[in-house]
Parts: C-alpha cells; sequence; structure tokens
C-alpha cells in the first residue's frame, strides 16, 4: 500500500481516463508511459472499465494501474480481481474503504468538507481525494485544512489542468493530482496515442518544476 502511495508522489500527476473500448487500454497505457507517466487511474464510468483494467494490468506491468469513480463494493472487489492496485471513491464509502484494507489494497476515498475528512481520518485513511476540488475551494481549502489534519495528504481532483497543477502541487499536504487533460477523449477516439505520449510529457515536465 505505502509502495502505491510512494509512485504517486513520485509521479505527482495521475491522469484519469474513461475507456469506452477495452482495446484502446494498453496502448493508452503506453502512451503514457513514453511520455514518463507511469501510472493510470480507469474510471468506473463504462462498461469496459474491468476489462480496460485487465488488459493493462497483463500487458503494461510497468505500469501501475486502479479503479476511480468507485461506488459500489460489487466495483471495488471487481477491480481488485482484475488487477487494479488502487481504489479511488468520489465520496467516502466506508464498506469499499474496509475491503481494501483488508486486502492490503492502497484506497483513496473522497472528501469536500472538514467533517468527511475527518471521518476518513478517523477509519484510517492518510490519503484522501479532493472533489471536485475547484468547485470547493482548491488551493485555498487545502492551507486551511492543514491546520487541523496536518497529518493527511490531499489528491486534488475536478477541474485540475495543466494551468492550475502546479498551484496546487505547491501545497505540502497535496500528494499527487488527478486529471484528465492528459487522456482526452478525443484523442482516445482518435487512436491519437502520440498526443497523449505529448500531454504525458508536459505533465512530466510540471512535476519535475
Amino acid at each position: 500500500m505505502n509502495e502505491v502511495f510512494d509512485l504517486m508522489e513520485k509521479s505527482k500527476i495521475i491522469p484519469v481516463t474513461t475507456i469506452a473500448d477495452e482495446e484502446c487500454a494498453a496502448p493508452l497505457a503506453r502512451a503514457l508511459f513514453e511520455g514518463g507517466i507511469k501510472i493510470i487511474e480507469i474510471t468506473y464510468r463504462t462498461a469496459a472499465a474491468s476489462k480496460a483494467i485487465s488488459a493493462v494490468s497483463a500487458n503494461c506491468p510497468e505500469i501501475l494501474a486502479g479503479a476511480g469513480t468507485v461506488t459500489e463494493i460489487s466495483q471495488a472487489k471487481e477491480a481488485i480481481a482484475c488487477g487494479a492496485k488502487f481504489i479511488v471513491s468520489p465520496g467516502t464509502n466506508m464498506e469499499i474503504v474496509d475491503y481494501c484494507k483488508e486486502r492490503g489494497i492502497a484506497v483513496i476515498p473522497g472528501v469536500a468538507t472538514p467533517t468527511e475528512i475527518a471521518r476518513a481520518v478517523l477509519e484510517g485513511c492518510e490519503v484522501l481525494k479532493f472533489f471536485p476540488a475547484e468547485l470547493f475551494g482548491g488551493p485555498d481549502f487545502l492551507d486551511a485544512m492543514h491546520g487541523p489534519f496536518p497529518q493527511t495528504k490531499f489528491i486534488p481532483t475536478g477541474g485540475i489542468s495543466a494551468q492550475n497543477a502546479p498551484l496546487y502541487l505547491k501545497k505540502q499536504n497535496v500528494l499527487a493530482v488527478g486529471g484528465s487533460w492528459l487522456v482526452k477523449k478525443e484523442f482516445i477516439d482518435a487512436r491519437n496515442w502520440s498526443a497523449i505520449t505529448s500531454e504525458a510529457k508536459k505533465a512530466s515536465a510540471i512535476a519535475r518544476a
């Protein structure tokens, strides 16, 4: 579990992708890897999510594959069975949190208020998804939460772009940011893997800055 969080912290940017055709999964992951990104979050927003995770896990062992937008325990179970190494939720579902912790799987529940943060921290969650980040105060919110929750790390997601990612990454309590700008739908639909590699290279440069 700690190894997953360490890789996220080193990567600093986690591509959040929605894949409708599982045949795109492995080429997409390889395109990210060529651009210097070694992690991918595949969201459960399509019926192809599980097969996409399986494809990346089986064909791209150099890429850390995880599942995002996991809202039901059945999705968490299926994602882990397909090879997901981390589970990300838009909210805090303790059934999902407990299931993952029991199996040593990194789990990142979503929060948007101090009350939700306090609840997640009480359950032993040290890394939380701040979502939707831009709508709920952005970097200023993170500054405000650093005092009462000094040990908690956040992964802001929702409205993150190449332009504002550096603002988030400067915060002491930000582990990494999640963003879909690297893996735009039009790139995937067109199988434009070179465009994704180009965006990944730019993102890698932001992470190193």
